[in-house]
């Protein structure tokens, strides 16, 4: 259980390291730059104030989204009962691709926070965008450690045996379904 649980790590650290880039640039930008998005925006000042809020909406519910339904174990419960391929994964790749997908989600909240910047040139709204990500990212890590514990206890999946996929030769005779047809006339 405890390499389960380590396995997950990695995938959040690397976004967040992201995260953390994306941040950093928006702090390094000059304020004679943010000046001028401000005045050469697409958006007039009511515009891009709603333009804001809206962003701020779809990041929420977003975040709501994932935090409650996306990333939960009942979802891969769901995903194992629909999907024989699932079902055949060890626990190591399904808690891997969970961490992957939940570690990459908060991302999309810093994009929106970058958005913001460039509607209303200003930087004082981005930060609540990271701020998002950040209780996002950490609920997501708590969520795939109960995937984590919940896969632990499942039973190991049943190794069937390997189909060859090595290509074989046709037999002399052979003619292709669509060429019978062109040969047949039918």
């Amino acid at each position: 259980m405890e390499d389960l649980l380590a396995r997950r790590r990695w995938p959040f650290l690397a976004f967040a390291a992201v995260g953390v880039v994306a941040c950093v640039v928006i702090v390094a930008l000059p304020d004679s730059l943010l000046a001028q998005m401000e005045r050469n925006r697409p958006l007039d000042s009511g515009q891009a104030g709603w333009a804001y809020r809206l962003l701020v909406l779809f990041a929420l519910v977003a975040a709501a989204f994932t935090m409650f339904r996306a990333f939960t174990v009942d979802s891969v419960k769901r995903s194992q009962e629909r999907d024989p391929k699932t079902r055949a994964m060890p626990a190591e790749r399904v808690v891997d691709s969970v961490s992957q997908n939940a570690a990459s989600v908060p991302l999309l909240t810093v994009v929106y926070g970058v958005a913001s910047v460039i509607f209303t040139g200003q930087r004082g709204g981005f930060w609540l965008f990271p701020l998002i990500a950040l209780g996002q990212g950490a609920w997501h890590y708590r969520s795939v450690g109960e995937i984590a514990r919940w896969l632990s206890f499942q039973p190991e999946p049943e190794v069937e045996e390997e189909v060859s996929t090595e290509w074989k030769r046709e037999p002399p005779d052979y003619c292709p379904p669509l060429a019978r047809g062109l040969l047949t006339g039918r």
